[in-house]
């Protein structure tokens, strides 16, 4: 009992004591974002054509989405079929909340090495460095 108390007192003191992250910045309207996209499944990330095809069949949205090639560490990189030729959402306005919601930072994200993209207006920043939860 004791020992469990006292595991929960230390994941509160780590949890409390991590360096969290914030988004800076606005959208550049470079579409990067929509042809750079991945997704997971049981916190993998998809790797094959074969679980794209699992994925889809899982959940139809997935069906507005085509393989635009791989990353460094294979894992696949997805475009949007709503953008244009000028990087502009043709669908804005009924867009998905996966891309509402870009870049939300999630520690899944920052653990994996994640970052927004060069040309990208936002910049994934650290709130609170750990340096100053010790002073």
């Amino acid at each position: 009992m004791l020992k469990n108390i006292f595991l929960n007192i230390k994941f509160y003191i780590q949890k409390l004591f991590t360096s969290k992250y914030k988004i800076e910045g606005k959208c550049n309207q470079c579409g990067e974002c929509c042809k750079n996209i991945v997704f997971m499944i049981d916190d993998e990330y998809i790797k094959t054509e074969k679980q794209f095809e699992d994925l889809k069949k899982f959940d139809k949205k997935y069906k507005h989405f085509d393989i635009n090639g791989k990353n460094e560490k294979g894992v696949l990189l997805f475009k949007c079929k709503s953008l244009d030729e000028n990087n502009r959402c043709k669908d804005y306005k009924f867009r998905s909340l996966y891309c509402r919601a870009y870049p939300f930072v999630t520690d899944k994200i920052r653990l994996g090495g994640c970052e927004t993209f060069d040309t990208c207006g936002y910049k994934i920043v650290k709130d609170k460095d750990f340096k100053s939860f010790l002073k």
